[in-house]
């Protein structure tokens, strides 16, 4: 499986925020963020640059259940990258997960572009739909980019299995100007989406950014009845890889 790298700290945003937890993170991404501050996604390794030296590279499924089981923690988040673009590796990493123990909560951290029957396996769904303000204006990326950010089907079925009862979902927006609301309410209609189960979280890619834009989007999340998503990673580490 094409990882980017793995390792343990703690889950920095969202509703699981502070749980220690060991991070699979996959390489490659369908999309290619950059947001309106100029600011390419936090993890620009995994999607703009695929090739960095320090992305791990391919590895053997084993060898990422061999690296957990060093760390033993209950959480683990896959993330990426976009992980569903590897739907045939991603479903057998996590029914080898599941072999490992039977308290295990799994995280699973997506854009919302594809849909797999793996999601079923999933105890958390964070979903991060990209919206308008993530496309690579004037760039070779633009049109691939707003062709695929929004997949109805997949969210749609997303939604669904919430619905159903059969995992958790949480839509976790990446908000960096006030347009964005109008984006995010069209899609809490859409999906019927509760007010509690949407987190807005600062476009940053370091502590001043997020100092930056944090007091601004709190006052949103209050007046909108929204959650607010911090990044702790950041905060208490910089923007740094492993963390």
């Amino acid at each position: 499986m094409k990882i980017s790298e793995l390792f343990y700290s703690i889950q920095g945003e969202g509703k699981r925020t502070g749980n220690p937890s060991f991070f699979i993170r996959t390489n490659h991404c369908n999309l290619r963020c950059q947001f309106a501050s100029g600011n390419l996604c936090d993890t620009s390794y995994t999607s703009w640059f695929p090739d960095n030296e320090y992305n791990l590279g391919d590895i053997p499924i084993e060898d990422i259940i061999n690296e957990y089981n060093n760390i033993g923690c209950d959480d683990i988040v896959i993330t990426g990258g976009e992980p569903t673009i590897f739907p045939h590796e991603l479903r057998i990493l996590i029914e080898k997960l599941r072999e490992t123990r039977d308290n295990l909560f799994i995280t699973l951290e997506t854009n919302g572009t594809n849909f797999g029957d793996y999601f079923k396996e999933i105890d958390l769904i964070s979903v991060s739909p990209k919206l308008s303000s993530s496309t690579p204006y004037k760039t070779s990326y633009e049109k691939m980019h707003e062709n695929s950010r929004f997949n109805k089907d997949s969210l749609f079925n997303i939604n669904q299995l919430k619905n159903y009862g059969i995992c958790d979902v949480q839509w976790k927006f990446v908000f960096s100007r006030n347009e964005d609301l109008e984006e995010i309410y069209k899609l809490k209609e859409l999906f019927n989406i509760k007010h509690h189960d949407i987190y807005l979280m600062p476009e940053g890619i370091n502590k001043k950014d997020l100092d930056r834009n944090r007091e601004h989007i709190i006052e949103i999340c209050k007046n909108h009845n929204f959650r607010y998503s911090d990044r702790i990673h950041i905060i208490t580490y910089g923007n740094k890889r492993g963390i």
